[in-house]
């Protein structure tokens, strides 16, 4: 996928894996510390230089995931069901993305201002700014990385209806 058409789209339902994004978002760059972009140009975008060991606004790396699964779906919010999974890099709540009924993950953000998401889902190696509506290469939050391979998705799968694929958003 091109860097334009990634930027023009929104980030929670994106499933990009590392070998797809290569060349496309930009590194993180752990020799250079807790922070530790790298100032580099990456296919026309260039990062800010976070090689100054402060905190990454919106990325805590002590957070560890709410649970496997969208905590609003699994506490009883109808219609309880998601397509796939986002994580909360401040906090670690997940939520589902947005092609998904509810769209919990970006409710999250906007409530409380935490404005980066990762993906949670198995394979996917992005993260999101909600306010500059850019991707990026983000550090590695504590474990897990992803929701089971087992589960399902849509999911949880006693709450997905027959016709989910007119249900969601796109």
């Amino acid at each position: 996928m091109r860097r334009r058409e990634l930027s023009r789209r929104s980030g929670f339902c994106l499933g990009f894996s590392h070998s797809q994004t290569a060349g496309i978002l930009p590194e993180w760059s752990p020799s250079a510390g807790h922070a530790g972009w790298s100032a580099q140009k990456t296919e026309g975008w260039k990062m800010e230089n976070r090689s100054n060991n402060r905190p990454i606004p919106g990325i805590s790396l002590s957070s560890v995931p709410s649970g496997t699964g969208c905590l609003e779906c699994l506490s009883g919010a109808e219609p309880g069901w998601w397509v796939h999974l986002r994580r909360c890099a401040q906090c670690g709540h997940i939520g589902c993305c947005d092609s998904s009924p509810s769209q919990h993950a970006s409710a999250h953000a906007r409530t409380l201002g935490h404005p980066v998401i990762t993906s949670y889902e198995p394979e996917e190696d992005w993260f999101y700014e909600t306010n500059t509506k850019k991707f990026f290469r983000g550090p590695r939050l504590p474990d897990p990385q992803s929701r089971p391979l087992e589960q399902p998705v849509p999911a949880p799968a006693e709450k997905v209806p027959t016709d989910w694929r007119e249900r969601i958003h796109r």
